[in-house]
């Protein structure tokens, strides 16, 4: 897991090459929003690199302030909506109902989460193992089960397999997170980031020999 600068910028560097082949079997729009899950991961990992203490040997801190910002921001209120919509593009008309209440559910909490970062303020704490990322959050628990709900859920109750262990993957490391060290949940699942983001190159690369069920249901539909 991200135990230091170190391990941050390790990672974020090991998701560049990722994020390219992943962006590479992008053919639709529709598609982009999961292909470049494994791009955010990496920016994500390499912005929390200029959070830690030993960045500030490099960086001012008005730019370590402005790095926990977004590091907080993609962490919180980004992610519950983007992962959901990302899926509901993926998935054919006939099964987006299965996936629809989850992106409703990820813009609430992504709604909530969002107004308490930017009501601030963002207290920081280094840990020896982490870095811990306090927003003042209000029934802390009941909106954490909720963001798990709405970013695991639909990918969980997708058709394609190659999602569904995406989902299954995520669902493991945010839980681990959660027992282990609760109050890191933001900062200590990034290894499961790593791993998720490979799960969306499998996708990406299977979905070429997949038929096109949108297009199929396009050209079944009446004109």
């Amino acid at each position: 897991m991200c135990f230091s600068i170190g391990a941050d910028l390790t990672t974020g560097v090991a998701l560049l090459p990722v994020a390219v082949v992943s962006l590479r079997e992008v053919r639709t729009l529709r598609e982009l929003p999961f292909a470049s899950l494994p791009l955010f991961f990496a920016l994500h990992q390499l912005t929390e690199a200029l959070v830690w203490r030993e960045a500030s040997d490099y960086v001012s801190a008005a730019v370590q302030q402005a790095a926990a910002l977004a590091y907080v921001l993609f962490a919180f209120p980004i992610l519950p909506i983007l992962v959901p919509l990302a899926v509901l593009l993926l998935e054919p008309r006939a099964r987006r109902l299965r996936v629809a209440p989850f992106v409703v559910l990820g813009a609430v909490v992504a709604g909530y989460l969002g107004w308490a970062v930017l009501r601030g303020p963002i207290e920081i704490r280094q840990e020896p193992h982490a870095l811990v990322y306090d927003v003042g959050l209000t029934y802390g628990v009941m909106w954490a089960v909720l963001y798990v709900v709405a970013v695991i859920g639909p990918a969980v109750m997708s058709g394609y397999p190659s999602i569904v262990a995406f989902g299954l993957l995520n669902l493991v490391g945010l839980s681990v997170v959660a027992i282990v060290y609760v109050q890191a949940f933001a900062s200590l699942w990034c290894v499961y980031a790593a791993l998720s983001s490979a799960l969306v190159v499998v996708h990406m690369v299977l979905r070429r020999r997949l038929t096109d069920l949108h297009r199929y249901e396009r050209a079944l539909s009446p004109a």
